[in-house]
């Protein structure tokens, strides 16, 4: 119940240092690692030889080596030793290798057909490469399926409670979406005049009365998501841009990266270690719901939503996933 034939964001490549890392992507067992000479690569987390985790092994120069019988494999997934014998190689075992590639600083994989993976069709995420925005991104593990997340961030409406203390504005709730639809992405946006900052939102902008609040969610399947939000008294206006690239671990866990971007105090590294610990107690706020939802949706197995008119744009993303799941499922058949 994947999709797979697009891009996912598999780690940052910080995560990446002299041990692999194990990450189960799509119910796929992955292992991630950095060759010696700083080459990314994605393996089948499993030994052609004995089906150990090639998790648990070492990277040694340009290959990983299981750390059960000594097999190493290289990035691209042939054996290029087996000890004891004099060669490997061609003739020799392989495991699956998976396209990986290193874009806005986070390491994308695709798990699907390796023709098919062309780079181009990464999410655009420039501000994370473009130095008129300060970033910084985060990783969550979460206890929910992963369109649970995509709906959260499709509806933004739950700001005025979920995030009370921290970004939300009372008024966001009573004020209308706009929710439209371009091929098979879903597109929100909320103007919101003369409300209530958050407390966090009045501290980054120095506002001390009502502002004028805008945001702008592209969603883009798999689940990625970016919100532009503006915030503007009479005397500033500050743009913060959130993205989300939500990527399944299981039907029931999901890994979640936040990268937020600013276009202000760009040089201020406390400002950016204070921003980094409030969007932490922010994703957590919403983490506590989301893991409470999947908890109570696990119980009862019947339970049908019911939708509201803030629902229009995660109604939108579920019914293109499953439009899409039934074309690949078709496809593969």
């Amino acid at each position: 119940m994947f999709l797979k034939n697009y891009w996912y964001a598999a780690a940052l490549p910080g995560e990446l240092g002299e041990r692999p890392l194990a990450r189960t992507i799509c119910g796929e067992p992955v292992v991630l690692f950095r060759t010696e000479g700083g080459t990314f690569a994605a393996l089948a987390d499993r030994c052609a030889h004995r089906a150990a985790p090639l998790s648990l092994g070492t990277v040694r120069g340009e290959s990983i080596e299981c750390g059960y019988h000594g097999l190493r494999f290289g990035p691209g997934g042939a054996c290029v030793k087996i000890p004891g014998q004099d060669s490997a190689g061609a003739a020799g075992p392989a495991v699956r290798a998976y396209p990986l590639v290193q874009r806005w600083n986070w390491l994308w994989i695709w798990l699907g057909d390796p023709a098919l993976a062309n780079p181009d069709t990464i999410p655009a995420l420039s501000w994370f490469d473009n130095a008129a925005w300060t970033p910084f991104q985060l990783y969550f593990h979460v206890q929910a399926n992963w369109q649970l997340f995509s709906d959260n961030l499709l509806d933004l409406s739950h700001v005025s409670f979920t995030h009370a203390k921290s970004i939300g504005s009372p008024e966001v709730s009573e004020i209308p979406l706009k929710t439209w639809v371009e091929g098979d992405r879903v597109f929100n946006r909320r103007e919101m005049r003369g409300v209530t900052p958050g407390p966090f939102v009045a501290d980054w902008g120095g506002f001390t009365g009502r502002i004028d609040r805008i945001s702008s969610t592209e969603w883009s399947p798999p689940a990625n998501l970016a919100i532009e939000a503006r915030f503007a008294d009479a005397s500033n206006e500050i743009v913060v841009m959130v993205v989300n690239p939500i990527t399944p671990e299981t039907e029931t866990s999901t890994h979640l990266w936040m990268g937020w971007a600013r276009n202000f105090r760009l040089d201020d590294a406390a400002f950016t270690a204070r921003a980094r610990q409030e969007n932490e107690q922010v994703l957590h706020e919403d983490i506590v719901v989301i893991e409470g939802q999947q908890s109570r949706l696990g119980a009862d197995s019947a339970f049908r939503p019911y939708s509201i008119k803030a629902d229009a744009g995660l109604v939108q993303a579920r019914r293109i996933v499953a439009r899409l799941l039934q074309a690949e499922a078709s496809n593969a058949a």
